[in-house]
């Protein structure tokens, strides 16, 4: 079967686990997995961060971007550009330099936010499935795709981890359907720990 047919079944099945979670689960479980994550962040010195703001059902980032400003680990957040389906990166200090983006998420607005430059420590990254092996089910734009292509191109060897952030139900037991520009990430965070890959696992 082919790959793209076979990642659309993926991410509806993915997609309606995610959904099947009532609300307050979902802030049970992201609260616990933003406290996962910010240990690890606080163990490996982290000292910028690039995480997502929520969409609809997406596991919510909010409570580890505040852990950030309250420990002053730098916090940029991604604007996308959908004419060439590019990310655009800016430090985000506070709830309000966001606006109503693209598709309908909330971005950081490139008039109150500075444009950053210089890759962060460590890239939170959503979807909607990750394997045991670095591999991510996106949503099928390729941004974040895109993105690795210039950290890759812009950044040393290992300088910048990615780490995939979500629900525990959303870990496929099965290898998920990679092409070769499909980035594979470092690890993954959970409301149950983080789980790290080996470095043969990343792309990078």
């Amino acid at each position: 079967m082919d790959n793209t047919i076979i990642k659309n079944e993926l991410r509806k099945r993915f997609t309606e686990k995610r959904n099947a979670l009532s609300a307050y689960e979902r802030t049970l479980r992201s609260e616990a997995a933003c406290r996962q994550a910010a240990v690890w962040l606080q163990s490996v010195g982290a000292s910028s961060v690039m995480a997502y703001v929520p969409f609809r059902t997406e596991l919510d980032t909010k409570p580890l971007i505040q852990w950030c400003w309250e420990t002053k680990v730098q916090v940029i957040v991604p604007r996308s550009n959908p004419e060439d389906r590019s990310m655009e990166l800016y430090e985000l200090t506070g709830w309000d330099g966001l606006e109503l983006g693209a598709y309908g998420i909330m971005e950081p607005s490139p008039d109150t936010n500075k444009a950053v430059r210089e890759w962060p420590d460590v890239i939170f990254v959503p979807g909607l499935a990750f394997d045991r092996d670095g591999g991510r089910l996106g949503y099928g734009g390729g941004y974040y795709d895109r993105l690795a292509v210039r950290t890759d191109l812009s950044s040393p060897r290992g300088s910048t981890c990615w780490i995939g952030l979500g629900y525990q139900l959303q870990l496929s037991q099965e290898a998920l359907p990679m092409e070769a520009h499909d980035k594979r990430i470092g690890g993954v965070a959970t409301e149950e720990g983080i789980k790290l890959f080996t470095a043969k696992h990343d792309r990078n």
